[in-house]
């Protein structure tokens, strides 16, 4: 039997091959398709609709559960600690699609104090009969309207330019649970829109964890010197979480060949292959937090999925070679202990060995910039810099190590700015024998 037989068989193989097999365009064109979104959980569903693209996934957003929508918006309409009222718009805009009533359920389908936040950052709302009501600019269009059911009057705030109008939404509100809609206007109307941000923050958080992702305080471990002792060996069972399975965003780094991916294709055990996957998740959404992104963008999402698979496959090796300085990667034995160092390790502290393992590399960095010729030439102005390639792809090698999680770049003539993460012992020799030249070519004695 041939390796890539070996590799097409195991269980994480399979896995992965699954995730993918549920992307969005496969989804959207299943016979079954309530049964399929009814069976993503809410992580997946996010990814799925955002790489589908919001105005082609309205099948899918019909079938959401209220939980499934609830973590779209928790993931997309938040810019770390503020709400986005313009976010939530884009997804009303797709239910929109559907009709009013839609709208409306879709809406109200969310977390109360969201719906409390939506509306407190659009509308002002007036009580006729016992506020103080400013006098409207005449100069301007009117931005006021009264309530179907005559009782507020109100007032569109600021400039902010939303494609489902707050009217529209509010009218639709109104037809389709009257009560419910007047309770919401005479909370905004009393509320400090304030507090109403910091109970749905507080409430987002905590849904945030359910799914997978980690404070900022705890993900930022993930860029910290890694233990030295050896911790226990873990319970082979699956964490206790939400997220089980690997979205198909991040599972399609993981279909390419590497250590860590060598030693997961040898894990046989489901429950504790489940465990692993579990924490890939974690330390990947740690990953997204730490480095500030946004899950809207697909395509930088994938690229720190496979940050994470890089530096915990260079994690790996690091360690093999702490134990045996002569280890051969392509040797079938390293793929083994590789696993056996999975039974013992957490995904994330495999992460945080191999970003430790590149902290020499931003150290002599800093050393070279210490120089005043190199950091002459580094800060060199851009009018004033080489136009050979070499030149820009040097510059941002250096630039790629100076980050707080160092990366290589400048490893492509074409896209010098392009970086990727150490997944090898072998691509920090290289950095660092590069680093090296640049500085005795660029730092020796004149």
């Amino acid at each position: 039997m041939t390796e890539n037989n070996i590799i097409a068989l195991t269980p994480f193989r399979v896995d992965l091959t699954r995730a993918l097999a549920r992307r969005g365009e496969r989804l959207l064109a299943a016979p079954d398709l309530a049964d399929e979104v009814g069976a993503l959980e809410p992580l997946e569903a996010y990814y799925i609709v955002r790489e589908i693209g919001l105005d082609k996934a309205l099948p899918i957003l019909l079938e959401l559960s209220q939980e499934q929508l609830q973590a779209c918006v928790d993931l997309d309409c938040w810019n770390r600690y503020d709400f986005a009222a313009d976010s939530l718009d884009q997804w009303l805009t797709a239910f929109a699609q559907a009709g009013p009533e839609t709208l409306a359920a879709s809406f109200f389908s969310l977390d109360y104090v969201v719906q409390l936040l939506f509306l407190a950052q659009t509308v002002t709302v007036y009580d006729p009969d016992t506020d103080q009501i400013p006098e409207e600019d005449e100069e301007e269009d009117s931005k006021r309207a009264m309530t179907p059911d005559g009782f507020y009057l109100l007032e569109l705030k600021g400039e902010m330019v939303l494609k489902v109008h707050p009217f529209t939404l509010l009218d639709a509100m109104y037809q389709y649970d009257p009560t419910a809609t007047h309770q919401l206007l005479s909370e905004v109307r009393v509320d400090l829109q304030t507090q109403i941000e910091e109970e749905a923050l507080r409430f987002r958080n905590g849904r945030m964890q359910d799914i997978g992702f980690a404070t900022p305080e705890e993900a930022a471990v993930l860029f910290s010197k890694p233990a030295k002792n050896q911790p226990l060996p873990r319970p082979q069972k699956p964490i206790e979480s939400g997220t089980t399975r690997v979205p198909s965003v991040y599972a399609a780094p993981f279909i390419e060949a590497g250590l860590f991916q060598q030693a997961m294709a040898l894990i046989a055990d489901h429950d504790f292959l489940a465990g692993l996957e579990q924490e890939v998740v974690w330390v990947i959404n740690s990953a997204i937090i730490s480095y500030g992104e946004k899950t809207q963008d697909i395509s930088q999402i994938t690229e720190i999925a496979e940050r994470v698979r890089d530096t915990v496959s260079l994690g790996l090796e690091s360690l093999l070679a702490q134990q045996d300085a002569n280890c051969l990667l392509d040797d079938a034995l390293a793929a083994a202990k590789a696993a056996d160092l999975l039974q013992i390790w957490p995904i994330s502290d495999l992460f945080r060995h191999g970003f430790g393992a590149t902290m020499p590399l931003r150290q002599a960095a800093l050393q070279a910039m210490a120089d005043v010729r190199f950091r002459e030439w580094y800060e060199l102005a851009d009018t004033e810099q080489s136009d050979e390639s070499v030149d820009r792809q040097e510059r941002a090698m250096v630039a790629a190590l100076l980050g707080r999680h160092p990366l290589r770049g400048g490893i492509d003539p074409g896209h010098p700015d392009k970086v990727k993460a150490f997944a090898s012992l072998a691509d920090i020799d290289v950095a660092r024998i590069r680093l090296q030249r640049l500085v005795g070519r660029i730092c020796r004695p004149r």
